[in-house]
């Protein structure tokens, strides 16, 4: 059993690394919008709730509750900032840790590199990228014009750099945190999937 967090800068396919990894790894992968859309699947009725649950097959589902979904759904909407709400923090710790405690799970962002830095089969990956790859890549995802793109990196950067600080007085770019650095604009989505088993068969050459 180990886990694998990812935090990744803006634009550098951290999703596709994710869901990649997922595959061949046979585990789940746990990220903002991936909890937002079960939130959104579970704003119905207790009952219709319940009866997503059974017949879900994700084990994603044992780290969530409506509570969980409805704190997280609430920062991916922007309704407001995360700094200053103790249940965000509190929730998506939670989540980290039980994500960790079930075994074989890709964790993405949520500062799951500091909750979980000191334990030994965790293996922690940052994935970057330059600022002009970044633009293209947020310009081709979001139909954005080069300007809009610059300023969507800006914020989701900052969004994640002020967590990090706030919540753990660390730096988000204090390579310190990571086993593993990977330079996306050099690196093909499946080269990086390789690199990162790869990696994580010699920090826990006993799974």
């Amino acid at each position: 059993m180990s886990v694998i967090t990812l935090s990744k800068e803006a634009g550098t396919d951290s999703e596709k690394v994710a869901s990649l990894l997922a595959k061949k790894l046979d585990w789940e992968y746990i990220g903002k919008q991936l909890v937002a859309e079960i939130a959104r699947e579970l704003h119905i009725s207790q009952s219709d709730a319940e009866a997503f649950r059974k017949d879900s097959q994700s084990r994603l589902l044992r780290f969530v509750d409506k509570f969980t979904c409805s704190v997280v759904q609430k920062v991916v909407d922007r309704e407001y900032g995360c700094l200053d709400d103790k249940n965000y923090f509190s929730t998506t710790k939670k989540l980290v840790e039980n994500a960790y405690e079930a075994g074989n799970a890709i964790i993405i962002g949520w500062g799951g590199q500091c909750i979980l830095h000191d334990i030994p089969d965790a293996l922690h990956v940052r994935l970057v990228k330059g600022a002009e790859g970044k633009i293209k890549s947020i310009m081709d995802r979001h139909n954005f014009n080069h300007h809009e793109a610059e300023k969507f990196i800006e914020r989701e950067e900052n969004d994640s750099k002020s967590y990090i600080k706030h919540y753990f007085n660390e730096d988000w770019n204090d390579a310190h945190f990571y086993d593993l650095i990977l330079d996306m604009d050099k690196t093909s989505l499946e080269d990086a999937v390789d690199t990162i088993i790869e990696n994580l068969k010699r920090k826990t050459p006993s799974s």
